[in-house]
């Protein structure tokens, strides 16, 4: 699935280009489990809602997002809720769209390292553009409070996993150094827009922007 850059650069999209830290948090808070050490397959389907063996479908992350929102009153958890399961969405989207012409196209003898080599040059990529902008989505998770979110993750887990995060985003020996063949930057950015603006007209359906103020999402 896409990793931590990408989940941020649909939180920035999301929110018109202001993010909050805790939107941002909130955003890697569903890979949290990997905190844990070794996970199974079902673990992690239970962060992101998977049921039956299947991706959730957009009306039961809404449905979700929204019961989750009316648990706390502060901004703060509501930003961080909305990053959540729009994680869970934008995975879905690149499940069924880049990923899966990845695994149509590729035609190399190890997938999974070509995918992890890819993924890792794009991080660095996108860091650099919000870095060249004036922000800085690695430091901002620090100004954020991890929350539990039951029975899914705890806040030690997201906050040991925002932790691993920002040491590997910081240290440039992990930038690959190669041109993506099968994720340009181009083609991310554009699903970074299709899916943000996929995201806007969903919270507009199901009056999530009400829940949400003062923030305004476009």
């Amino acid at each position: 699935m896409p990793w931590p850059m990408v989940h941020f650069a649909v939180s920035y999209q999301l929110y018109s280009g202001n993010p909050t830290p805790h939107l941002l948090l909130g955003s890697i808070a569903p890979d949290s489990l990997h905190a844990r050490g070794q996970t199974t397959r079902e673990e992690k389907g239970r962060t992101h809602l998977v049921q039956n063996d299947q991706l959730a479908s957009p009306a039961l992350i809404m449905q979700t997002l929204q019961s989750y929102l009316d648990e706390r009153p502060q901004v703060e958890w509501k930003d961080y809720i909305v990053g959540y399961f729009t994680h869970i969405y934008t995975d879905m989207k690149w499940t069924h769209n880049l990923y899966a012409e990845y695994k149509e196209q590729y035609r190399g003898e190890d997938i999974r390292h070509s995918y992890h080599q890819e993924a890792a040059q794009l991080e660095f990529e996108l860091q650099r553009i919000v870095q060249e902008q004036g922000d800085d989505p690695v430091s901002m998770l620090l100004q954020a409070e991890g929350y539990a979110v039951e029975p899914l993750v705890t806040a030690s887990e997201v906050t040991k996993y925002r932790d691993m995060k920002i040491e590997w985003l910081n240290d440039a020996a992990n930038e690959p150094h190669i041109v993506p063949t099968y994720f340009s930057l181009e083609r991310v950015e554009e699903f970074v827009r299709v899916t943000s603006e996929e995201l806007q007209k969903l919270f507009k359906q199901h009056d999530i922007e009400r829940l949400l103020q003062p923030i305004k999402i476009d």
